[in-house]
């Protein structure tokens, strides 16, 4: 166990430093990894089981077991405050974890569950007690990435509420990581400076118009975005009563467009969607939305951290 602990260590110094794929899989390989014996359903993980800080629940797509060779695309899904705690049992957590997001459709919708089967996707939702730290995050990210076979080009996080603002954190710091991001229903709002680790990251943020502090949180981190290329304004979102999506080209365009409805096509660096109505519930029915998924798998980096 010491020793599966050092190489863990090791991968996550090795990943911080900017260490090549080559290099990962070669410490992959020789260290122990969990007992994966499950696929195309949902599995429970409490923390005591592997050593995480984090309990979690997984999705693994069909073939990953027979498919020793392959890498998958990763989805990380940070959950609210409701979904805080240290879940006492396997059941407890279970709950938590399938309580939003692509877990939650893949539990109650068989359709779904066909979905990101095919789309050859990972899913993991961990449990934070009482808050996302985002070095607490990246050392899950670092498990993940030394346990299950990644593909470094395309880690995905999403979040919603305090998941949303755990989200951005997180990225401010390692988004370089990511192949794109996509916070919800962010509210806490930014620092303000440039978030330089997304320059090359798209964004996609989702908010009701009147939920909370009417958009600040999630336009203050957009800012932060944007100033990557030198567009240091906030965008301007009048009330809706419509569903409408901001756009941002970055280095093509640096102003803000709009378009009715979910617009998911296009090659952008940000985008914020905006729900009339003051649900903080923005999220459901963006996760609903198979073009939003559509669009989070289609994003890969063009080289590897």
């Amino acid at each position: 166990m010491r020793l599966r602990w050092m190489l863990l260590c090791f991968v996550m110094g090795a990943v911080a430093c900017g260490g090549e794929l080559g290099e990962l899989e070669s410490l992959e390989a020789q260290g122990s990894r969990l007992t994966v014996t499950t696929e195309d359903q949902l599995v429970t993980r409490m923390p005591a089981s592997t050593g995480t800080l984090y309990g979690y629940v997984e999705y693994l797509p069909p073939g990953y077991l027979s498919s020793p060779e392959t890498r998958y695309p990763v989805i990380i899904h940070l959950n609210g405050r409701g979904e805080f705690g240290t879940a006492q049992n396997e059941a407890a957590l279970f709950e938590k974890g399938t309580a939003n997001g692509a877990l939650k459709k893949i539990r109650y919708e068989p359709t779904a569950k066909t979905y990101f089967g095919q789309k050859q996707v990972m899913i993991f939702t961990p449990q934070a007690a009482t808050n996302w730290v985002p070095a607490e995050v990246n050392a899950f990210v670092d498990f993940i990435v030394a346990n299950y076979r990644v593909d470094l080009s395309r880690i995905y996080v999403t979040g919603l509420s305090y998941g949303g603002y755990g989200a951005w954190q997180y990225a401010y710091t390692y988004g370089h990581r990511l192949a794109a991001l996509a916070p919800m229903a962010t509210n806490i709002g930014g620092p303000g400076p440039t978030i330089t680790k997304l320059k090359n990251v798209p964004v996609w943020a989702v908010h009701s118009f009147a939920d909370g502090t009417s958009l600040l949180a999630e336009r203050s981190w957009l800012m932060g975005v944007t100033k990557n290329f030198n567009q240091g304004q906030m965008v301007t979102v009048p009330q809706p009563s419509a569903t409408l999506t901001y756009l941002f080209a970055g280095a093509a365009s640096n102003v803000w467009t709009s378009q009715p409805g979910y617009v998911a096509t296009g090659n952008l660096q940000a985008r914020l969607t905006v729900i009339p109505g003051s649900a903080h519930d923005c999220w459901t029915q963006t996760y609903n939305n198979y073009a939003f998924w559509d669009w989070l798998l289609a994003q890969q980096r063009a080289s590897v951290p």
